[in-house]
């Protein structure tokens, strides 16, 4: 068991360190912040996302604990931790060389090909594998680009004559005295303190110079919290795949203990901001410089399309990339004004196409290691 535990930290600390990036290339890229306050955000972010999804995904921990598998097998460690090994050593190796990849594609792959050298074509349920896996993760990065490139029109054309220039709202209040709407007598009035609202837009000069009393929300303020929500999905759509994976490769999945999977998703959750902080620079720098360049109002339509799309996976089980859906979205608002490195996109893309082979094969040559060394 402790070998599990210490490969699926592993995995955790990868995903982590490949992951991060997408939640807050959007702030580095625009200029909002420099990477390592936008790092330390998105681990902050994605720790809390961890921490709830230990009691919000019941159903991504079914999935992936043992509804990739055929209905006559069941986990076992023998295929449960080369899966595990296979999805690490990819998504590190990825990291590594600062590509963008999909810790669930690379789950996913490594499930596959681990359970099927252990236990033949028979041992993956692929009708479950086809629906439930396969179709969201072809289709949200599909969904992600078209919402990106819709979400960044809209917000640019709300306001056309103010683009650029409307980026605060100003929220004031004050008091005043009113007389009160009853006479107490003919020559006596009561007076009563009736708060008083106003709202304005501007730009973030102007509401501090003619409301400097006023609460000040900025475009700065709201992309600072669509970072955040991208990051808090992300740890809530991670976290249970890895914990899934874990306790199925210990065979404890039926008989897993409630304050076993705490543990554990509290190992997982450590791992994750310590891959963040300790290696999540290199793959937020290709998605925050050579994508596409943003501002304030296509960052946070890319992070909404994102956060709202892979929060609902969570929510209902279905294993959205983080990756594919934060990158197409991006790819969406740079396509909104014809700005995309497509050349940067091309890699990108291969380096998805590739994941799941390349972890189903280190996920089968994990198993056959395992099986030599067991003889």
């Amino acid at each position: 068991m402790l070998l599990v535990f210490t490969a699926a930290t592993v995995l955790a600390w990868a995903n982590g360190a490949n992951d991060v990036s997408k939640g807050i290339a959007t702030l580095v890229g625009s200029g909002v912040t420099g990477y390592r306050q936008a790092t330390m955000w998105g681990a902050l972010w994605t720790a809390a996302g961890a921490a709830v999804a230990a009691v919000a995904t019941g159903a991504m921990l079914a999935t992936f604990g043992s509804g990739l598998l055929g209905t006559s097998v069941s986990p076992t460690l023998a295929a449960g931790l080369p899966a595990i090994a296979g999805a690490a050593g990819w998504v590190l190796f990825a990291t590594r060389t600062g590509l963008p990849v999909s810790t669930t594609h690379a789950i996913v792959g490594a499930v596959v090909g681990s359970a099927v050298a252990a236990y033949g074509l028979g041992g993956i349920a692929w009708s479950s594998l086809i629906s439930r896996v396969a179709l969201p993760l072809a289709l949200t990065p599909l969904v992600a680009l078209a919402l990106g490139r819709l979400t960044s029109r809209v917000m640019c054309a709300s306001n056309p004559s103010a683009a650029g220039h409307v980026d605060c709202l100003c929220l004031a209040a004050d008091v005043q005295l009113l007389p009160a709407p009853a006479k107490v007598s003919s020559s006596v009035h009561h007076l009563v303190m009736a708060p008083m609202f106003s709202v304005a837009t501007g730009s973030t000069e102007t509401c501090a110079t003619t409301s400097p009393r006023a609460l000040h929300i900025t475009a700065d303020h709201l992309h600072w919290l669509s970072s955040g929500a991208v990051s808090f999905a992300r740890g809530l759509n991670d976290a249970p795949k890895i914990v899934a994976l874990a306790l199925a490769a210990a065979a404890l999945t039926p008989q897993a203990t409630d304050l076993l999977i705490a543990a554990l998703f509290a190992i997982v959750t450590v791992a994750m901001v310590a891959g963040s902080v300790a290696g999540g620079r290199r793959v937020t720098r290709l998605l925050a410089e050579d994508v596409t360049p943003m501002n304030h109002r296509e960052g946070l339509a890319a992070n909404g399309v994102t956060t709202l799309l892979v929060t609902t996976g969570a929510v209902f089980g279905l294993p959205m990339s983080t990756t594919h859906v934060s990158s197409g979205s991006i790819v969406g608002v740079g396509t909104a004004r014809d700005s995309v490195a497509w050349g940067t996109v091309r890699g990108m893309a291969l380096a998805w196409v590739v994941t799941l082979p390349a972890a189903a094969l280190l996920g089968a040559g994990f198993y056959a290691v395992m099986s030599i060394v067991a003889r």
